[in-house]
C-alpha cells in the first residue's frame, strides 16, 4: 500500500474529513427535517387560510346572487389562482360546480374532506378544495394542464372579483429544497475550505517533524552535529529545543568519551614507554639493575597502578549504579585523620598544614571510606601547587542543614579562563607539567563525581598568585 496512507499528515486530514462529514451531516439532517416540519406546518396553516378565503368569496357571492347561478367562472378563477381543484355541492348535496385537473378524481371525495358554506346562519353548500397542488401559475393554463370543468348549467357571470395575488400561496416545498440545496453547498464550500486549511497547517506543523526525523536519521548514523531551526513556542518548538539539548548533551558526551580514550592512552604510554626502555637497557646491559634502576622502574609501576584505580573509580561513580557505603559518623574526624595521613609528604615538601576544626559535631550518615578519598585529593591537589614555605588549610564547618569542608593553599593560582575546566579529566593548568609534578589529572574530577553522589556539590575560587580554595558541601540529612 502506499506509504502516504499511513502518513500523520493523511491521517488528520482523514479525521478532520470523517469529523466534519458527520457534523455537517447530523446538522443538515437536523435542519432539512425541521425546515419540512415547518414548511409542512406553514403550508397546513395557508392552506386553511385560503379555505377560510374561498368559504368567504362563496358565501358574498351566494349572498350577493341568492343562489350559485353563475359560480362556474368566479370558481375557476379561484382555482387557477390557488392552482387546486375546487369542488362545490349545494344544500341537497349535489354538484353546483367543479374545476378539475387531469389527475383529480371524484371517486377520492370523502364527505370529511367538505367543509360547510354558511350565509346568514344558513348552510348553503359545502366546499371542497384539493391538497395536493397540481399546478402553478398562469403557465401550466396555458399549457392545458388543465381540462374543462363539466357545466353544471345557469349563466356565467361574477358577482366577486377574484385577486389572484390575494390567493397565491407560497411554495414551501419549494423552501424547503431550496433550504437544503444551500444548506449542502455551504456544506461543500466549507468542508473544502477546511480541508485545505487541515491540510495546509498539518504540512506546516509535519515538515518541522519531518526535519526533526531527518536529523535523528543522520544522528543514528553518527553524525552528532545535526540541528533544527527553533521555530514557535509550541509542542514542536519544544521538541526541537530538547532535541538540539539532546544533540548538544550527545555530541558534548562522545567528545568527552574520544578525549577520555586518547587521554587514557597517552597517560598509559609514557609510563610504560619509561618500564620497556629500563628492561631493554638491563638486557642488553646498557644499565645495570641496581636499586636505583629497581626503584625508578616501580615508581613507574605503581603510577600505572594509581592510575588504572583512578580510570575504574571514574567509571564506576558515573555509573549509574554506584552505590555508597553510607554509615554514620564524625566528618571532623575523618578530615582530621586525612590531614594526618598527607602530613609527612607536606612536612617533606616544606608545605605547612593547617587545622580548623570544630571541638565537637554532629554525626552525619556518609561514606567515609570515600569522603576520605576526597579530602585526599584535594590535599594531594594543594601540596603539589603549593611552593615550599607554603601553607595549605583545612577547615570544617558542620551546620544544621550543610557540612562544609574547605582546603585552602597559598599556591601559583588558577586563571580564570581554566577555572570551569579544572573538574574535567585529565585536564592540567600547565600541560607542561611532569607527571611527577602534575598527576594525571583525575584527581579533581573524582572528587567532583563522588560528592555529587553524597547529593552535594563542590566549588572553586582562585586567584592567580594568591592561592586556591576548594570547597565542597554535604546534606547534613543524608
Amino acid at each position: 500500500m502506499p506509504s502516504w496512507l499511513f502518513s500523520l499528515q493523511f491521517r488528520l486530514v482523514a479525521s478532520f474529513a470523517l469529523v466534519l462529514a458527520l457534523v455537517l451531516g447530523g446538522v443538515g439532517a437536523y435542519i432539512g427535517l425541521e425546515a419540512n416540519r415547518q414548511a409542512e406546518h406553514l403550508q397546513d396553516r395557508t392552506d386553511r387560510a385560503h379555505s377560510f378565503r374561498v368559504q368567504e368569496i362563496l358565501a358574498r357571492f351566494y349572498s350577493h346572487n341568492g343562489d350559485w347561478s353563475g359560480l362556474q367562472p368566479v370558481l375557476e378563477r379561484t382555482s387557477f389562482a390557488l392552482g387546486r381543484t375546487i369542488v362545490l355541492l349545494g344544500e341537497d348535496g349535489r354538484p353546483v360546480a367543479a374545476t378539475t385537473s387531469e389527475t383529480f378524481r371524484f371517486d377520492k371525495m370523502r364527505k370529511s374532506d367538505f367543509m360547510p358554506v354558511v350565509v346568514d346562519g344558513r348552510q348553503v353548500g359545502s366546499l371542497y378544495i384539493e391538497r395536493e397542488r397540481k399546478h402553478t401559475g398562469r403557465d401550466d393554463f396555458d399549457k392545458g394542464a388543465f381540462s374543462r370543468p363539466p357545466d353544471f348549467g345557469g349563466p356565467r357571470v361574477s358577482a366577486v372579483v377574484v385577486d389572484a395575488g390575494q390567493l397565491e400561496a407560497p411554495l414551501w416545498s419549494r423552501f424547503a429544497e431550496v433550504t437544503h440545496r444551500s444548506l449542502l453547498w455551504a456544506g461543500g464550500a466549507a468542508g473544502a475550505a477546511g480541508l485545505m486549511l487541515i491540510s495546509l497547517t498539518s504540512r506546516r506543523m509535519l515538515r518541522s517533524v519531518s526535519t526533526l526525523t531527518s536529523a535523528a536519521r543522520r544522528m543514528g548514523r553518527g553524525d552528532l552535529s545535526q540541528r533544527v531551526p527553533e521555530e514557535g513556542r509550541d509542542e514542536i518548538g519544544e521538541l526541537a529545543r530538547t532535541f538540539n539539548t539532546m544533540a548538544d548533551g550527545l555530541e558534548s558526551a562522545e567528545r568527552q568519551r574520544r578525549n577520555m580514550v586518547a587521554d587514557a592512552a597517552h597517560e598509559l604510554r609514557t609510563p610504560l614507554s619509561n618500564i620497556r626502555g629500563y628492561v631493554e637497557a638491563v638486557r642488553d646491559g646498557v644499565l645495570e639493575p641496581d636499586p636505583e634502576t629497581l626503584d625508578t622502574i616501580h615508581q613507574q609501576v605503581l603510577y600505572l597502578n594509581d592510575l588504572i584505580d583512578d580510570l575504574r573509580l571514574l567509571a564506576e561513580t558515573e555509573a549509574g549504579d554506584f552505590g555508597l557505603n553510607r554509615e554514620s559518623g564524625s566528618l571532623v574526624e575523618v578530615v582530621r585523620t586525612s590531614v594526618e595521613g598527607v602530613r609527612a609528604r607536606a612536612e617533606a615538601k616544606g608545605v605547612a598544614l593547617e587545622i580548623d576544626l570544630p571541638p565537637e559535631s554532629p554525626s552525619l550518615e556518609f561514606d567515609p571510606t570515600r569522603i576520605s578519598q576526597v579530602i585526599g585529593n584535594l590535599l594531594d591537589n594543594a601540596i603539589r601547587h603549593t611552593p615550599a614555605g607554603g601553607t595549605v588549610r583545612v577547615s570544617a564547618n558542620v551546620g544544621r542543614a550543610v557540612a562544609t569542608v574547605s582546603v585552602t593553599d597559598t599556591g601559583e593560582g588558577v586563571p580564570a579562563d581554566a577555572i570551569p575546566h579544572i573538574f574535567e579529566r585529565f585536564y592540567r593548568v600547565d600541560p607542561s607539567r611532569s607527571r611527577s609534578t602534575g598527576g594525571a589529572g583525575l584527581g579533581l574530577t573524582i572528587a567532583k563525581q563522588l560528592v555529587e553522589a553524597h547529593g552535594g556539590t563542590i566549588r572553586v575560587q582562585s586567584a592567580v598568585g594568591e592561592g586556591t580554595s576548594i570547597s565542597f558541601d554535604l546534606p547534613v540529612g543524608g
